[in-house]
């Protein structure tokens, strides 16, 4: 069994889960995503045991299962990434990154700014997401800790915890644009914190960040149509 036959089945089976396509509840037996999925029993089980270790599925005698989250669970979640994100933050401002260091997520600042002034952020959604991601994972990389960016980026595995998890298209334009328009200028305001090595400042503006996504679960919520992710999330139904 080659890495990437394993890393590849894992990578769907996490996709299909994360989107809602596979809802909590759902029984994976090997020997079934094994026939669909045109690979041996190897690497799906593989793919199994590591989706165990990333929260999304747990395991008992019968075999694995999806795993249901509570909307406590959601909201801990999007805490826990808020306080994994805002150390990055803290500890990029307390090591003094260069302004060499900070010429790419600038860059991103500057490329969500021209997004939403145009008004493409509802229109193509995933133009914003991605440089929100980006934005997000920038934050990471800049506390030179492969720890906390392997943390961070498996917070973002969990139902509505990323930072481009909430659905981007729903009945209430005037509230989606006020979120984007708030979340953006937290991003300008940590990237000042960084610049100025203001690392408490910092800290607390990525946890008020993080806040945000709670209002984007109850927007979710309110337009279950948009957010296929609900089906992982047993007290919203």
């Amino acid at each position: 069994m080659s890495e990437l036959q394993w890393k590849t089945v894992l990578y769907q089976l996490r996709s299909q889960i994360v989107s809602g396509e596979l809802i909590g509840g759902t029984k994976l037996r090997a020997s079934h995503l094994a026939e669909h999925l045109n690979v041996s029993r190897t690497p799906v089980s593989e793919a199994l045991i590591k989706l165990e270790g990333e929260g999304l599925l747990v395991r008992d005698k019968s075999g694995f299962t999806v795993r249901s989250f509570s909307l406590s669970d959601v909201y801990d979640a999007i805490d826990l990434r808020g306080i994994l994100e805002g150390a990055a933050a803290q500890k990029a401002a307390e090591r003094q990154v260069s302004s060499a260091e900070l010429v790419k997520i600038r860059a991103l600042l500057n490329d969500l700014d021209e997004v939403i002034e145009q008004g493409d952020a509802g229109n193509n959604p995933g133009d914003y997401d991605k440089l929100n991601l980006e934005f997000h994972l920038c934050i990471a990389e800049l506390s030179d800790s492969d720890i906390l960016v392997a943390e961070i980026k498996r917070s973002y595995l969990l139902p509505f915890a990323g930072p481009s998890a909430f659905p981007t298209t729903h009945g209430d334009i005037s509230r989606f644009w006020t979120s984007l328009i708030i979340g953006q200028h937290h991003h300008q305001q940590v990237v000042a914190a960084i610049s100025a090595a203001a690392g408490a400042r910092a800290f607390a503006l990525m946890l008020e960040h993080a806040k945000l996504a709670h209002q984007n679960v109850d927007v979710a919520i309110e337009a279950r149509e948009s957010a296929p992710q609900l089906a992982l999330v047993s007290d919203t139904r």
